[in-house]
């Protein structure tokens, strides 16, 4: 019920409870007596006093009556009492000899009082019912402002403190019934937008940073591949015989190894740079994003090729061709990070084996160099985030301890995994699923 309907409801019932009480009081008589019968009985008692009947009490028809005389002693007091008690009373007289009316005393006309408690008895029960009424109207009243006012205003203040902490999946109940639902509905309309708008904002974050990450980690590769080049370089040109050149050969072979050094300083500090602001970014994010497609099997072998800076990559049998599960970009990625390992802290011959089941629906990748290995009891902890090796070699080698940790993450988006072990050098196996 709307609050103004309830005010009209208790107008109304004020008013009539108002009315219903003048009425009543105004209806409402004290001792009500009918006059005629008492004007018959009082003539009836002086022609029956007249007759010598002098009896001082009696009965007629409906009416009691006692009769006061004046020559009694009791005669103020009794009708002292008569009045009080709102009795009837009417003069006894009889005519005298000389044709004067004599009055002998008074006839009280008896009542119980009965009127009077009656009519306050009424009274009593209309007050308290108009009072009643009105306290159930002020309650109702109070109850029905506590529902539609006070209390919406309390789910608001809750709302907004919700919104305040950050809380932008907390919804709000809607009412449209009380007077405040349009007005929460656009609260939370607002709710909803700011959800919106701070998942946008997290989605675009979370793209920036994927970005950066992937882009520092692609980086990497053709950064690796120059420092490789150079020190290739390097290495031929320091062999050269140096009787068979000139002077001015020999010149320019020295500037030449001399560039090529800085290239790769250069190179090395690019690298540096790079894996600082991946790790950063690798930080923040739980995992980089995969998209698995079909593609042939012999995807894998031009990634190896590519790779195969120094000639020491070896294919010991051929790859059988099929289509696989994968994500191209991230399984370069794979196979970048255990050739660059190798090259790192082996620098020997790499074997691949190539093993297809067609039964369990797998591709086996084995990639093996000749290395001294890692310690039996890291073996495990080469694929956690940030583990390097305790040995020599490892520890005096530039590295962000994150190659292998994101290949297993990689492997496992594309439903495949990866293993480590130690196998007359370091062993990796790669199980790639198989269309």
């Amino acid at each position: 019920m709307k609050i103004r309907n309830m005010v009209i409801l208790f107008t109304v019932i004020i008013v009539g409870a108002y009315l219903a009480a003048i009425t009543t009081i105004n209806t409402s008589q004290i001792n009500q007596v009918d006059i005629t019968e008492i004007n018959q009985v009082t003539k009836t008692i002086e022609q029956d006093w007249h007759a010598g009947d002098t009896k001082k009490s009696g009965t007629k028809g409906e009416l009691a009556y006692q009769i006061a005389l004046v020559t009694e002693e009791t005669y103020q007091a009794v009708l002292f009492d008569a009045i009080k008690n709102h009795q009837t009373i009417i003069d006894l007289t009889k005519t005298a000899a000389d044709g004067q009316q004599e009055m002998l005393g008074k006839i009280i006309f008896l009542t119980d009082g009965s009127e009077e408690a009656t009519m306050k008895k009424n009274l009593t029960i209309l007050i308290t019912l108009t009072f009643g009424l009105v306290m159930i109207m002020v309650y109702l009243l109070l109850g029905r402002v506590h529902t539609s006012i006070l209390k919406p205003f309390g789910v608001m203040k809750a709302f907004a403190k919700k919104i305040a902490d950050g809380d932008l999946e907390f919804r709000l109940p809607m009412d449209r019934g009380n007077y405040f639902g349009a007005f929460t509905e656009s609260f939370d309309l607002m709710r909803e937008e700011l959800r919106k708008a701070r998942q946008g904002e997290y989605q675009a974050n979370i793209s920036k940073k994927e970005l950066v990450a992937e882009l520092s980690h692609d980086i990497k590769t053709p950064v690796a591949t120059i420092k490789a080049i150079c020190e290739l370089l390097e290495i031929k040109l320091t062999q050269l015989p140096a009787g068979d050149l000139s002077g001015s050969t020999a010149t320019t072979i020295s500037e030449s190894i001399e560039k090529i050094t800085v290239i790769d300083a250069k190179a090395d500090i690019i690298d540096a740079l790079i894996s600082n602001l991946f790790h950063a970014t690798l930080e923040e994010l739980e995992m980089l994003k995969v998209h698995v497609s079909e593609q042939l099997s012999t995807v894998i072998v031009s990634m190896f090729k590519e790779m195969d800076h120094f000639g020491k990559i070896r294919f010991k049998n051929e790859l059988t061709e099929c289509l696989i599960f994968c994500d191209p970009l991230r399984l370069s990625q794979v196979i970048d990070n255990i050739i660059s390992n190798s090259y790192k802290y082996a620098n020997t011959d790499i074997d691949i084996w190539f093993d297809l089941d067609k039964t369990d629906k797998n591709l086996t990748i084995k990639i093996k160099d000749y290395g001294a290995g890692v310690d039996p009891d890291e073996c495990p902890l080469v694929c956690e985030k940030f583990f390097r090796g305790s040995g020599e070699t490892v520890q005096n080698t530039p590295g962000s301890g994150l190659g292998l940790y994101l290949a297993r993450q990689f492997m496992a988006a594309m439903g495949g995994s990866i293993g480590c072990y130690n196998e007359e050098g370091f062993t990796v196996e790669l199980d790639i699923r198989v269309v």
